[in-house]
């Protein structure tokens, strides 16, 4: 079994899929600070505690800042057997790509 690779310059295309949930593994001050838009905080060093909770149907992109902790959690992740992809380059580099306002956004 595998994980999706997704390209941030592509990544706007899974956004507003219904059948996608994006999990943003940063700090909770970092999430706050800004996070793309539906996204869900689960930390990446509070893992141990949420991994078992995640949902089994939808396509779970996970994203961090710039990328090194999705594919760490997307390995993990896969093995539990969840479908699973990973923002490469983080959400730094998704932005940089696909400006969205973030700087008020709290949803």
């Amino acid at each position: 079994m595998e994980f999706e690779l997704i390209k941030c310059r592509n990544a706007h295309a899974y956004l507003n899929r219904k059948d996608t949930v994006f999990i943003d593994l940063r700090a909770p001050e970092q999430y706050r600070e800004y996070h793309l838009p539906g996204a869900y905080n689960y930390p990446y060093d509070q893992m141990a505690d949420w991994e078992g909770q995640l949902p089994r149907g939808p396509l779970l992109v996970l994203y961090c800042e710039h990328g090194n902790l999705s594919l760490m959690a997307a390995k993990r992740l896969m093995k539990r057997g969840y479908h699973i992809a990973a923002l490469i380059g983080g959400v730094k580099c998704f932005l940089a790509q696909n400006p969205i306002d973030t700087t008020n956004y709290t949803g």
